[in-house]
């Protein structure tokens, strides 16, 4: 068997419930809350889709590391100990998580606001995305002939087109549980992803530059790499801050 520890919240009120499940073999913690669900607590709030890392819905708080619930196996996370990171993976702070074997702490995503048990509201992320206005203007031309990529380009903006808006990125990040108008490492790779994106005119990077130049855009960054860290897709919004900065010195 293994234990549940459940941050539930509805409206101001705040608490913790315990549930028990048994344990199969490969059984993930989305599994494991939907054994919760159907047989124990209906009342339960959680958000998924795809169940297969592609969606990014099951974004959640396991053992104080944003993680997708669907790819995150019970048995990996079970008995993890919570004093040191594991697999490289940043805990965003140290947790009172029980001594306790086979327990498993799960809460909603850091830094946005809950809507109810482990669902957030991710508009002030989409937001946040938005507003480095990510995609390409062309309402003024027409391409007048194919737009021809080098291989390393096309490298480089898949590291970030393969990003899923999970916002694991945006719960891990110190920056953004400071400052709510930091726009976090998600929209901030995406503005690097179209900064490379041989298709962008001079005049767009100067402006994204220029939109991007304070201590909420790319100056508001610590450089601790948790984003870079928790990412379940392997992109590397950190890097691509650094590569921002450098085009404004």
């Amino acid at each position: 068997m293994v234990t549940l520890k459940i941050k539930r919240q509805d409206g101001d009120r705040t608490w913790f419930d315990h549930f028990e499940v048994e344990e199969k073999t490969g059984m993930t913690v989305l599994e494991a809350l939907f054994h919760v669900q159907e047989r124990q607590d209906g009342s339960l709030c959680f958000r998924y889709s795809c169940r297969g890392a592609v969606c990014g819905s099951c974004a959640m708080l396991i053992n104080k590391v944003p993680r997708l619930a669907c790819r995150t196996q019970v048995a990996n996370v079970k008995d993890e100990a919570d004093d040191e990171p594991k697999d490289g993976v940043a805990a965003v702070k140290q947790s009172e998580k029980d001594e306790d074997k086979n327990e498993i702490l799960i809460e909603p995503l850091p830094n946005q606001k809950v809507i109810r048990d482990l669902i957030v509201d991710m508009d002030h992320f989409y937001s946040l995305v938005d507003s480095v206005r990510p995609w390409i203007d062309s309402q003024d031309r027409e391409p007048e002939k194919v737009t021809l990529m080098e291989p390393s380009t096309q490298e480089q903006l898949e590291r970030y087109t393969n990003c899923i808006l999970c916002a694991t990125c945006h719960g891990a990040c110190p920056a953004a549980a400071r400052d709510g108008n930091y726009l976090g490492p998600a929209a901030l790779a995406k503005a690097w992803r179209f900064y490379l994106d041989p298709r962008s005119r001079d005049k767009d990077r100067d402006e994204l530059l220029e939109l991007l130049d304070s201590e909420s855009g790319v100056w508001g960054c610590d450089v601790v790499y948790k984003c870079v860290a928790v990412c379940p897709k392997k992109v590397t919004p950190t890097p691509a801050i650094l590569e921002l900065r450098k085009k404004m010195e």
